[in-house]
Parts: C-alpha cells; sequence; structure tokens
C-alpha cells in the first residue's frame, strides 16, 4: 500500500482497540477543562472518528458535532450513547454556518486532512468570537522521544515525516489565520513499557490498530513483525530482555478568535 491515504472504512470495527479502559487520557481530560471554561454550549470535532473523545465531551453540552470522511467510521459513532449530531464531510469543508461554536478540536487527525491551513481557517470561520480551536497529536518532527514501531516498521516514520505538520507550522498556521493567546503544552505522556514476548499483546502493533501501520502492506507488516521476533529469540538464545518502549509527549496547540473591539 505504502500511501499516505488510508480507508478508514476497513479498520472502523475495530478501531476502538486503541483505547483500553485502563488508559487515564489526559488529552480527554484538558479538552473537558478548556470546554467548561468556555462554557461551551456548542461544540465540533473534526475526524470525530468513532466518536471516542466527542462523547466524553457531552458531558458539558448536549449540543456535540462530529465531522469526518469515513461512513464506516461515522456508524461506529452512532452507536455510542451520547445524542452526537454527525455529519459526513471533508475537514476543509465544514458544513456549518459562521460562528457556530465556542469550540473545535481535533484528536490525532490533522495529519489526515489534505490540507491542514485549509482546515484551520475553515475552524476559524465557524468558530465564535472568543471560542478555540484545539489540535491535539503528536509531532515527529520534534525529536523528543521514541517510539519503537519507528524502528522495526520499514518507512513508517519517514512517511510520518511527511504527514504531520511540526509544532510550529500549527502555530504559525493559526497566527496567520487569525487566531491569538495561541499555545502549545505537553498534554500526555505517553508512556508504555513492554517487556520481551509482551510486546506482541500490544494493542498498538496490530495491523490496523493505527494508520501507520494501517498504511504498510501486509508485507511490509509482517517484515516488521519478523524483525521483533527475531530479536526476541536471540535476545532468549543470550538469556536476555528485550525492553520495546513508546515514550513520547503528546502536544496540545489552543488558539482563541478573537473577540472584536468596541
Amino acid at each position: 500500500m505504502n500511501s499516505d491515504h488510508l480507508n478508514y472504512d476497513q479498520i472502523a470495527s475495530d478501531y476502538d482497540q486503541r483505547y483500553p479502559s485502563k488508559q487515564q487520557w489526559e488529552r480527554g481530560q484538558a479538552l473537558l477543562k478548556l470546554a467548561r471554561q468556555l462554557r461551551a454550549n456548542s461544540i465540533l470535532e473534526v475526524g470525530s472518528g468513532t466518536g471516542f473523545w466527542l462523547t466524553l465531551l457531552s458531558q458539558v453540552t448536549p449540543s456535540v458535532f462530529g465531522v469526518d470522511f469515513s461512513m464506516g467510521m461515522l456508524q461506529q459513532a452512532k452507536k455510542r450513547p451520547a445524542p452526537l449530531k454527525l455529519s459526513r464531510a471533508a475537514a476543509i469543508q465544514l458544513p456549518y454556518q459562521n460562528n457556530a461554536f465556542e469550540l473545535v478540536f481535533c484528536v490525532d487527525a490533522i495529519h489526515h486532512f489534505g490540507d491542514q491551513r485549509a482546515f484551520i481557517a475553515e475552524a476559524f470561520r465557524v468558530l465564535k468570537p472568543g471560542g478555540a480551536l484545539v489540535i491535539i497529536g503528536h509531532d515527529p518532527h520534534s525529536g523528543d522521544g521514541n517510539w519503537y514501531i519507528y524502528d522495526y516498521f520499514d518507512t513508517v516514520y519517514e512517511t510520518d515525516l511527511t504527514r504531520y505538520p511540526s509544532s510550529g507550522a500549527i502555530k504559525n498556521w493559526m497566527r496567520q489565520e487569525g487566531f491569538e493567546n495561541i499555545e502549545r503544552q505537553d498534554v500526555e505522556h505517553v508512556l508504555n513499557v513492554h517487556l520481551g514476548e509482551g510486546v506482541l499483546n500490544d494493542p498498538f502493533i496490530k495491523h490496523n490498530a493505527t494508520s501507520q501501520l494501517a498504511l504498510l502492506s501486509e508485507e511490509r507488516y509482517l517484515n516488521g513483525i519478523e524483525k521483533i521476533k527475531t530479536d526476541l529469540k536471540t535476545a532468549q538464545l543470550n538469556d536476555k530482555q528485550i525492553i520495546f518502549k513508546s515514550d513520547f509527549w503528546v502536544k496540545m496547540f489552543t488558539g482563541y478568535k478573537p473577540v472584536p473591539k468596541g
């Protein structure tokens, strides 16, 4: 496959395996805190997927809207108990009027939007003055962490560098589109350590659990798994234990739409 475009309809039914119940999800708590600070009456998630984060935000208001381009993901989201208001649309052409929301956000999604700056412009348009845009995700450009997936699966890291905007790019686009009081914070520390063969039980190592691996052809995915198994066998022969580590920070960018003066 090795394209940077993923058909989420094909993996929608298994997508929620990436959300283990034992995880605290600090990024979700940060979104909740901001939504309450804004006293948000209307919230929009762009790239809403299966509705995991949007359901969390429904604690703040019943007016929670989600946009996704994948019908498969939207069908999964419709199964949520929360009253989600869902639409199929592209991130760069949101089907809403100007000044409609107090909070617009996306989580682990901006790298899928065809024109990332155009999405930021659209978010500015649909936000009410004083409202906030939040972009949450991983920045492979930062060099401040490591992820064993990058070490074992060929082309994944290089592909991520082309898909993901850097932290600097996101802040610049926000500023250029009119946002103010732009902040970047490390919102969640992802630290998962797998000892030896335990790595094979990592939910993120399944072929369809993340876009990084789902983009790989079956052959390249299995080659990566084989590399892991080879290292495990070598370590066992030498009476050693391999540690497979995911250690990086998830970043949260927040910008506010100015309130007109006077």
